[in-house]
Formats: C-alpha cells, sequence, structure tokens
C-alpha cells in the first residue's frame, strides 16, 4: 500500500530583504508592527495545509490564541492584507480562500526542489511561466542560493525597465491603494490625518484615529470627486469662520461632518464660503453696525 501523498510543507523560505518589501512596509504602517506575527503565522498555516487556506470564522480566534492579540485586530489585519495585496482579495471575495500568487509560486518551486511530483490545481492563480520568487516574506536557505535569487531578481527587473514586483509576484503598475476599487488614487490616510491636525490644530477637533467608517467616507468621496478636491474642501473648511465656530451657537464642523456626502458639497459649492452677509457672526454684526450707521444719519438730517 502507498503512502499518502504529502501536499503541506516542513519549511518555506524567508527573504532577508522582507522588510523592505513595499507592502510589508504598508502593512506595518497601517496595522502596526504586530501585524507582521499574524501574517507570518498565517504562512505557516497556509505552507503546512500546502499553498492555500480556506476562510472559517473560527480562524481569528484561533490566530489570536496564539499570538495574544484581540481578534478583532486579527480581522482588520487580514483584511489589510487583502486590500494591499498579500493576499488575492478577488479569490477570497469568490471562494473565500487565502493565497496569493506569490504563495503559489513559492510553494511549486519547493516541490520542485524536494522533488515532489505536487501541481497547482485548485485557486491556480500561476502560470507554468511564472515561476519565480518574489521579494515577500521568503528567507533564501542558503547564500549561494540568495546570490543567485537576487541577480535574477536584478536581471529580471533591468528588463522590465525597473517596474517593480510586487509581494503576490504581479509587476506593480500603479501605487497601490488601501481601496478596494482601482480607479481611485492611493490614499495615504496617515498624511491626511497630520494634514488635518495640522491645518486645524486649535480649531476644530483634532483625529486621533481613521476609523474604518472614516476610511471609507474619504474613499467614497475621493470616488465622487478625485482627491485633489478633498483638500479644496478642507482648505475651503479652514477659510470658513462660519465652520470654525463664528456662529450664533458656537458650533464646530468636525471631520465626520464635512465628509458627510451632501455636507461634503456644499462646502465645495461654496455655501459656507466667509461672506459678507447674515450667514456668520461677523456678518450679522456689520450689518447692524451698518444700520446703526443709517439709522443715525436719518435722524441727524431729520432733525436740521
Amino acid at each position: 500500500m502507498g503512502r499518502n501523498k504529502k501536499i503541506g510543507l516542513d519549511y518555506f523560505p524567508f527573504d532577508i530583504d522582507f522588510f523592505q518589501d513595499l507592502r510589508i512596509r504598508k502593512l506595518i504602517k497601517y496595522q502596526g508592527g504586530k501585524a507582521v506575527t499574524v501574517y507570518a503565522l498565517l504562512l505557516c498555516n497556509i505552507y503546512k495545509q500546502g499553498y492555500y487556506m480556506r476562510w472559517d470564522e473560527e480562524l481569528p480566534f484561533f490566530v489570536s490564541e496564539q499570538t495574544g492579540f484581540e481578534e478583532a485586530y486579527i480581522r482588520e489585519v487580514i483584511k489589510c492584507c487583502l486590500v494591499i495585496g498579500l493576499f488575492s482579495k478577488e479569490l477570497y471575495d469568490s471562494e473565500k480562500i487565502l493565497t496569493s500568487k506569490g504563495i503559489q509560486e513559492r510553494y511549486q518551486k519547493i516541490c520542485d526542489l524536494c522533488r515532489r511530483n505536487n501541481e497547482i490545481h485548485e485557486y491556480n492563480i500561476i502560470s507554468s511561466e511564472d515561476i519565480a520568487f518574489s521579494s515577500e516574506e521568503m528567507m533564501i536557505s542558503s547564500s549561494k542560493s540568495t546570490q543567485s535569487k537576487v541577480k535574477e531578481r536584478k536581471e529580471k527587473k533591468s528588463k522590465k525597465n525597473n517596474k517593480e514586483i510586487s509581494p503576490s509576484g504581479d509587476t506593480k503598475k500603479d501605487e497601490l491603494s488601501l481601496n478596494p476599487h482601482p480607479q481611485i488614487e492611493h490614499v495615504d490616510f496617515v498624511r491626511l490625518q497630520e494634514y488635518f491636525n495640522t491645518t486645524f490644530n486649535g480649531k476644530l477637533s483634532i483625529v486621533v484615529n481613521i476609523t474604518e467608517a472614516r476610511r471609507k467616507a474619504v474613499k467614497a468621496r475621493i470616488a465622487q470627486y478625485d482627491k485633489e478636491t478633498v483638500f479644496t474642501v478642507l482648505k475651503k473648511v479652514a477659510a470658513s469662520p462660519f465652520l470654525l465656530g463664528c456662529n450664533d451657537r458656537n458650533w464646530k464642523c468636525d471631520f465626520d461632518w464635512i465628509f458627510k456626502a451632501g455636507n461634503f458639497t456644499k462646502i465645495l459649492e461654496g455655501n459656507y464660503d466667509e461672506k459678507r452677509n447674515n450667514n456668520t457672526a461677523g456678518g450679522r454684526k456689520e450689518s447692524v453696525s451698518r444700520l446703526k450707521g443709517l439709522a443715525e444719519a436719518i435722524l441727524t438730517d431729520s432733525e436740521t
């Protein structure tokens, strides 16, 4: 009786350039350094099973139990990995499968080195001509193979006019975004938060955290208009006394109010621009002053 065919791996390589990889840097930037632990554990689980893993509602619990991180955080890290391309979002959305082009390439390469006759059939997102290591989360097992792979990557990069190879094995043509809609420009939420807090320091409530709801609102406004319009609107807010609290209620707008669809459009259309009319407290004071002056002039004329 023949032995059962082994599908999973006993090891996988880990590149010394791991932390230089663009998508790993994004993962750390958006989810913190501990997100790498979650990602590495997911890779271990995937390679233990083969080249993919099916999503399960209990998965965040198991990862939480092994890492000590909250389940909600685990879910956010996995979501981030899908959006920035460390896992295939297309396969996840259609089949609830966690894998990537790079993972499958690596699996196939290791099987070839071990002379295993394992082929990728289910959920295959690579072609036979596309088998190559990418600089994702790997460390090459020997210095000789490391030098060989580095040289190979350099030659390949040179031939492709310095196009960047992504961790999942795809050529990176455009700046990636934390946005599932490819037509929307890359959104650097950290810089947006810094810009907002710097611009409205001491004027409006600062933004402590760019929540998922806020991300969706910002991306919706960018999809509706464009990224430059966001900064145009923020500049209009900064120049509007009414929105900064110069009104009869001392009311001030905030980040969430600004990015609501109706409010955003009104700001853009100039509804809250500084005007010398009754829409602002300053305007009202000026109007009252003019009326007083006019009344005094009339009274003076009537007395003479």
